[in-house]
């Protein structure tokens, strides 16, 4: 492992020792800890997630300053961060349909986007590593067997006809 020397403001080193106490780290351990972090989310979120993301990360600071609370402890203000998502998100919202084609991850039935998206929701929430799980895997397997058993049903009945 290499050494590097690093100059950092005394702001940010203050930031550093006391996530590093917060953590059980030690400062190095920290730094690289983020360092790797930052690079993890560059491989798997694509630009305009980054964006959307690093955007977002600013609303919660502004919205107190503007509204005199946190947005997760008073209700205006918390309407205040919905209303600035939303917003944001419009942004980069793409033109066209939202009917989905296929879909080879799926793991249920449903198309409609404002269910996929309660769904989704609700799972990461109980469960923040659901994406890389073997449930996930298990259902997606499931959900594509099912489909392929649709598509031979389907076709059975077309060869009937």
């Amino acid at each position: 492992m290499k050494q590097m020397k690093v100059a950092l403001p005394d702001e940010l080193r203050a930031r550093l020792d006391a996530a590093s106490k917060k953590s059980g780290r030690s400062v190095a351990e920290e730094i690289r800890a983020r360092v790797e972090a930052s690079f993890a989310r560059d491989v798997v979120v694509d630009k305009p997630t980054r964006d959307f993301l690093e955007g977002l990360a600013l609303l919660p600071a502004e919205i107190e300053l503007e509204t005199g609370a946190a947005w997760h402890e008073h209700a205006g203000s918390h309407e205040v961060f919905v209303q600035a998502i939303l917003s944001r998100l419009i942004r980069y919202k793409p033109k066209g349909s939202t009917v989905f084609g296929d879909r080879p991850h799926a793991t249920v039935i449903n198309d409609d986007p404002n269910q996929l998206g309660l769904l989704i929701e609700v799972l990461l929430y109980k469960s923040p590593d659901y994406t890389n799980s073997p449930q996930r895997l298990l259902l997606e397997e499931a959900h594509q067997k099912m489909r392929a058993d649709l598509h031979k049903r389907e076709q059975k009945k077309g060869k009937k006809s």
